[in-house]
């Protein structure tokens, strides 16, 4: 799990977001507070990178070890703004399968599935948080599985959570964490456990 600071993304939602991966039987979590920790690792070291991360530098030699690892089929669990990371990178948003373009102002969010019974998230049904739902320009091909409604402004089909495969890896975004309280909501723990899940091999293929 690459994360830090303090504020963005919020220090209590790190350790919300720790404790709600970490629950199911056989996941293991370690640490790591820059994507520059990827560089040197050992093919195999992990089943998935989790990245809740803001940050605006990326070295040549970390974008390449993150492609790496993706492509010989690591995971990529994406939170909330890894995707405003980075954004001289191109490759970088290539990997995520979006790349951020802004956000309506905090507010209450009600999040909707797709379909009522996901392939990988199954039966989850709508619920509300307050956050920021980030808007995107996206790959075409990603698969989105959930939604965003925001009662701020009536935007009302923001693609909030999406899978995508690059080369043989699993990636998984899902964008609220701007308010710790977010990743506390049960609906929004399975989404999470289930999208990591997923990224580290379990279910079946998604096509766009």
């Amino acid at each position: 799990m690459i994360s830090s600071g303090i504020f963005h993304p919020p220090l209590v939602g790190r350790l919300h977001l720790w404790r709600g991966l970490a629950a199911p039987p056989g996941v293991r979590l370690h640490h790591a507070g820059s994507i520059e920790a990827l560089v040197g690792v050992k093919p195999g070291a992990f089943s998935a990178i989790v990245l809740y991360y803001h940050c605006k530098t990326l070295s040549p030699a970390a974008l390449a070890a993150l492609d790496r690892f993706a492509r010989a089929g690591g995971g990529i669990l994406a939170m909330h703004s890894a995707t405003a990371s980075f954004k001289n990178d191109p490759a970088y948003f290539d990997i995520l399968g979006g790349r951020f373009t802004g956000h309506p102002p905090v507010g209450r969010v009600e999040i909707r599935p797709v379909s009522e019974a996901d392939e990988v998230f199954g039966a989850i049904a709508p619920f509300t948080v307050t956050d920021e739902a980030y808007r995107h320009d996206l790959r075409d091909d990603i698969r989105v599985h959930f939604v965003a409604r925001c009662e701020e402004t009536g935007d009302g089909q923001l693609p909030l959570v999406w899978t995508r495969r690059h080369d043989a890896g699993r990636v998984c975004y899902v964008g609220p964490g701007h308010r710790a309280a977010s990743l506390r909501h049960p609906c929004m723990v399975s989404i999470l456990q289930r999208g990591l899940a997923w990224v580290c091999g379990a279910g079946g293929e998604v096509a766009p």
